[in-house]
């Protein structure tokens, strides 16, 4: 057991710092968009916090598969580049401990990630979206930046030419209402929002404009003017209705018979098995020679990783296209993986000698 303890604690103080990094480079990507739409009065402070964790926690569903693939690479890597394996294997430790004392970790950390894909990122994507809806329904005209376009929903934009936060109003403004069968257009020379009459409804009034209505299915346009105009924000204006895969529970997937959502089940079955088999992957990629760079196939692990990983992006684009069926469906890449590992592998038959002599 010291030997897998060893082994275990190499890797994870790896996997550790190398996470922690991508992290914070994630979160820092997500933050820059967040907080654009914080400084235009899309989102207020808080919401932007719970937006970038939920993002990391979505994350994680790949963090941490390509975070431990690197780290069994690094850690096992030095320990051939120190001579340490050679030592092992002097004193007659085989190479089915090396392969156990990964395995162990990598099932673990595969039945974590199997947990984030199937439940947490779900509920994660539910709870984005639902406010990111609220961060629109909570629009405020002081704070936008002239010149720029703004969704207020799934169908509706905004733009203003000019703007006066001082005097809440803006100036030059058109708003766009993209329904299925019509397009509403609705412009007027200046605009201020006041409180509509319900709790956290909000509304613009326009001044002195035009609405264009313009029907796409029987060409009867209509154009109207008016002095004043209230346009309210309420939650009616942003529905929840739109079904969006990434939101849906796990067991909706697996009743599905819609091909996409065939597809988005079998990725998330796939994430815990794939972690495993990466990790194991990366034991025969880690083998360099004594005294030799100890990161010498890193670049080779990376570019390994990537291309299973763009082709289970393939194979679920093929899924959801209906190129292939929901048989094979994306299991092929898995497939293909599991005999890659059982080819490189060191050793005849790793799983059945577990055992060799213990230091």
């Amino acid at each position: 057991m010291i030997l897998e303890r060893y082994i275990v604690g190499e890797i994870m103080a790896r996997l550790v710092a190398v996470c922690a990094v991508l992290i914070m480079i994630f979160a820092g990507y997500s933050a820059v968009r967040f907080l654009n739409d914080a400084v235009n009065g899309l989102l207020c402070g808080e919401t932007v916090v719970v937006l970038v964790g939920l993002k990391v926690l979505i994350a994680l569903e790949v963090l941490l598969p390509v975070t431990l693939y690197l780290a069994v690479v690094l850690a096992l890597s030095r320990l051939h580049a120190d001579s340490e394996m050679t030592a092992l294997e002097a004193c007659g430790v085989g190479p089915g401990r090396i392969v156990i004392s990964v395995f162990s970790l990598a099932l673990f950390l595969g039945l974590v990630v199997a947990t984030l894909s199937l439940f947490v990122r779900p509920r994660a994507y539910e709870k984005i979206y639902a406010l990111e809806a609220k961060g629109k329904n909570d629009f405020d005209i002081a704070k936008v930046e002239a010149g720029r376009f703004y969704e207020l929903g799934e169908e509706v934009v905004f733009f203003a030419e000019k703007l006066d936060p001082a005097g809440n109003r803006a100036g030059n403004v058109r708003v766009w209402e993209l329904e299925s069968d019509r397009r509403k257009v609705t412009t007027a020379r200046d605009a201020h929002q006041i409180d509509g009459p319900g709790e956290g409804q909000k509304a613009i009034v326009f001044r002195d404009g035009y609405r264009y209505v313009l029907n796409r299915k029987t060409g009867a346009d209509l154009i109207t003017h008016f002095s004043k105009s209230v346009f309210r924000l309420d939650t009616d204006r942003t529905p929840p209705a739109e079904y969006r895969r990434k939101a849906a529970s796990t067991l909706h997937l697996a009743r599905s018979p819609a091909p996409e959502d065939m597809a988005e089940f079998q990725w998330r079955l796939s994430t815990g098995i794939s972690t495993v088999l990466m990790s194991l992957l990366a034991i025969p990629l880690s083998r360099v020679a004594p005294r030799r760079d100890k990161y010498g196939k890193v670049t080779l692990a990376i570019v390994l990783f990537f291309a299973f990983y763009n082709l289970n992006l393939i194979a679920k684009t093929w899924v959801e296209k209906q190129v292939v069926g929901a048989v094979p469906g994306i299991w092929w890449v898995t497939a293909l993986l599991g005999v890659l590992v059982l080819i490189m592998l060191p050793g005849r038959n790793p799983f059945r000698r577990l055992l060799g002599r213990r230091p």
